[in-house]
């Protein structure tokens, strides 16, 4: 859809909201370009979700006219939107990266054991398990300071939600299905490959990922 098609697409729609529907719209929006995902699956957003099927043809109308574009997962109950141009990729820190990764790697394998209603839980001591196996850490624990503002930005960001404030290895995580479509990397045999290249790299410097 190009950029006229797109506003007269908006206009023909907006025009025909309530008041209080466009404020729900202006809401929604916002928060999406705040954090990129938005799933039926987490507590709060289930009616934003549900208004975006609603209004699917407005919501990608405009964000063609600020060149993102919005796809619509149903399988997974998953809204996600991404910049075009690729103006707003995040550069990560590694730990965030590696929580990316063994969390997408633990959440296809748990997947298929939850019904369709139910979220993929799991305890922190699993994401510290899965990385000693790998071998990125030699039977310790990534210290708080590290693993705090990771997890922190990944339950920002809709991909997880934890409670504990301790992050004791008993801490139940929720994943969210959002953490399918956090990389470009298509399958688990790439994620694998990515993982092995951190076990194989060197510091925990800045790097730039391919997160929208």
């Amino acid at each position: 859809m190009n950029k006229t098609a797109a506003a007269k697409q908006f206009n023909d729609i907006f025009v025909t909201l309530k008041e209080g529907e466009k404020t729900i719209f202006s809401r929604i929006t916002n928060k999406l370009f705040q954090v990129n995902f938005i799933t039926k699956k987490k507590p709060g957003d289930t009616n934003d979700y549900r208004f975006i099927l609603a209004y699917k043809d407005l919501f990608e109308a405009f964000f063609t006219l600020t060149d993102f574009s919005m796809d619509v997962y149903r399988e997974d109950e998953v809204v996600h939107i991404k910049n075009d141009n690729l103006y707003n990729h995040m550069r990560l820190r590694k730990t965030e990266s590696l929580m990316i990764l063994v969390i997408r790697i633990i959440y296809q394998r748990k997947k298929d054991f939850v019904t369709l209603d139910e979220n993929v839980e799991i305890y922190l001591h699993e994401i510290h398990s899965e990385l000693t196996r790998i071998g990125y850490l030699d039977h310790k624990r990534i210290t708080k300071d590290k693993l705090k503002p990771a997890l922190s930005f990944l339950r920002t960001y809709n991909i997880i939600d934890y409670i504990d404030k301790g992050l004791h290895d008993d801490a139940r995580i929720k994943i969210y299905p959002t953490i399918l479509y956090v990389t470009n990397l298509d399958s688990i045999k790439e994620v694998v490959q990515k993982l092995e290249g951190y076990v194989e790299g060197g510091s925990d410097e800045d790097e730039e990922t391919d997160e929208d």
